[in-house]
Order: C-alpha cells, then structure tokens, then sequence
C-alpha cells in the first residue's frame, strides 16, 4: 500500500511539473495547442457553439472568434502552412457568417449588427488576410469580400460623425470598439477614433472607461482588453497605459500575476467577469496573459502555467481538454493566450 501511494504521489509531481512547465518548453507548448485545436475544432463542428450561444448573448460568435485567431496566430508565429488548419479556419468564418451566430445582434442599428459582432469578426478576417494560411482557404475570396464591406462600412460611419459605435440599440462598450480599431488598417481613423475614447472617459486615472453607461467606472476584464488593443493598435503610448493598468488592477503572488475585476477589490461579477474570488476576476486574469505576453512580461507565462495547472488538462487521443470538459469557454480563452507566446 506504501509503495502504491509512493507512485501515486511521484506520478501527480511529475503531471504538475509537466504542466507548469509547458508554456517554457517549445515542444510541450507546441503539443498543448495542437492537441487544443483538435478538441476545440471538433467540439464546434460538432455544434457546441450553440450551447455557447445558450450561454452567453455572443457565445457562438465569440468562441469560433477565439478557435481562428488562435489557429491563426499559432500558424503564423510557427511558419505553418497547412490546409487542415485553413479548414479549422474556414469552418469557425462559415460559423460566425451564420444566420445564428447573427440572431442576438440588431440589424436594425448604425452600422448594422453593432460594434461587438463587426468587431470580433472583422478582427479574425484581418489577421486572416495576412497570413500565409489564406493560400490554403476556401473562403478566401468571402473573406476579402467581408472584411472590405466592415472596414469600409466603419470608416463611413466614423467620416460622417466620428463616435462610440453601439454594440447594442443604446448600449456602447469601448473594449468592442477598441476590437474594431485593432481590426482596421486605417492608420487616420484609428488614431481619431483611440483619440475620440481616451476624451470620453471621465475616470481620474486617464483609464478608459468600462461601458456607456458610467464614463467613471473602470474594470479589470476590459481594461486588459483595451490595453491589449492599444498595443495591437501600436498606439505609442501604449506602454505608459499598460503602467496605469497595472498599478490599479494587476498583483503579483509569486510570479503570477492575478487581475482584480473591480477598482475596489469587491467580488461583484456579471457574464463578462467570469468567476470572481477574493477581488480577482477569471476573465480578467486569463486575458492579461494575452495582454502582458504581447508586451513581452514574462511573468504571463508563469500565469499560463499555474493556471493551466489549475485546469487540470487530460491530454489523449491527440485531444487536450480543462476541467473534465465542463467549462470549453476557459479552454478557447487558454488556447488563445497560449498562441501569443
């Protein structure tokens, strides 16, 4: 029985050593993601996207959005040139294209569908277009084509009255608009239009505000989102605003760095926070490792790590899952923060 309890003990050490050790050893990080793409990719062919979609307003836009810049990113910073890959791609574009996919999203708005919808989509068909991956896609043309028609459709509405586009009838979110930005080639609109949210905000920081409806509230989730697209953006003052950023929300616990959700360290949560404990936010913690990786801080791989741990990852059949399969959202969100290593 000793003995039995000795190898139990050994073999739970060396999965926690594998698993906090995968984001600093190519191989293993390499392995995650492919073994990440084949269960994820499956899971959406096979339909989930709609429970997604059951579970959260943009559920099924949001997570193919995820799958795609994930495939993406992954093929670009790794020289992959791979038609499987272009179909994982392709699929997740047909999904977001689909009249359900649209269904929660007001056709009746100016620009049609809203900021979060011509956002996210528009974000997967620009970094698309630029990557070698778009030789080997079938959608390529309908893909040129969308992208043309969002672009365009924004630099219109933003020529005739430059603004916070909605995401929803009367409800604006500068992190939506902030994904529209990073989606754009236009260097004149983004910078008018960064200019435009950084006037808007009433928070003494110079942080930019979390939603339309109180220009004075800030947030962790969306403040690492935001920073992440000014970087994307290549604002040049992106680096000041990731300090501010940091200095009120981010904490460092051995390494690891834990997001609060509120400026207040309450544990007040909505859909978009995610779980909250002890004042830090799931959504807003996993998207800083996205945000820090993109400005070279180390210490988002170590959060990688531990949270990856956290996740308890079973890796088979070439197929990588977190927590049982019970929560695929945090395995698109793990999948994606991964790739910007």
């Amino acid at each position: 029985m000793k003995r039995f309890l000795k190898y139990c003990g050994v073999l739970i050490l060396l999965y926690g050593f594998l698993c906090f050790i995968t984001p600093f050893n190519k191989r293993l990080r390499d392995r995650s993601i492919k073994n990440q793409i084949n269960y994820l990719s499956k899971l959406l062919d096979e339909g989930y996207d709609d429970v997604l979609q059951e579970r959260f307003p943009e559920g099924k836009l949001f997570g193919n959005c995820l799958l795609a810049l994930a495939v993406i990113e992954f093929c670009d910073k790794n020289e992959i040139e791979n038609s499987n890959y272009a179909d994982v791609v392709d699929n997740c574009i047909r999904r977001i294209d689909s009249a359900k996919a649209k269904e929660n999203f007001d056709f009746n708005l100016r620009p049609e569908l809203g900021m979060f919808y011509l956002g996210w989509s528009n974000l997967v068909y620009s970094d698309y277009k630029k990557s070698s991956l778009i030789e080997y896609s079938k959608a390529r043309n309908d893909v040129e084509k969308r992208s043309a028609e969002i672009e365009s459709t924004l630099l219109t509405i933003q020529a005739d009255s430059l603004r916070i586009i909605p995401s929803y009838q009367e409800a604006n979110w500068p992190a939506d608009n902030f994904i529209g930005i990073s989606s754009v080639k236009n260097s004149d609109l983004k910078i008018k239009w960064i200019d435009l949210l950084f006037n808007t905000t009433r928070h003494p920081s110079g942080l930019i505000h979390h939603s339309g409806f109180d220009p004075y509230e800030i947030r962790g989730s969306s403040s690492a989102m935001i920073t992440y697209c000014l970087k994307r953006a290549e604002y040049e003052g992106s680096e000041e605003y990731n300090e501010l950023y940091k200095n009120r929300f981010v904490r460092t616990l051995m390494g690891m760095q834990l997001v609060l959700e509120n400026e207040n360290g309450s544990n007040d949560r909505d859909i978009d926070s995610g779980p909250v404990w002890f004042g830090y936010g799931a959504s807003a913690t996993i998207m800083n490792i996205k945000t820090q990786s993109l400005f070279g801080d180390s210490k988002a791989k170590v959060t990688w790590a531990v949270m990856n741990l956290m996740g308890l990852p079973i890796q088979i059949f070439m197929r990588k899952s977190y927590l049982f399969k019970r929560e695929p959202m945090l395995d698109l969100f793990m999948l994606w923060t991964c790739t910007g290593f």
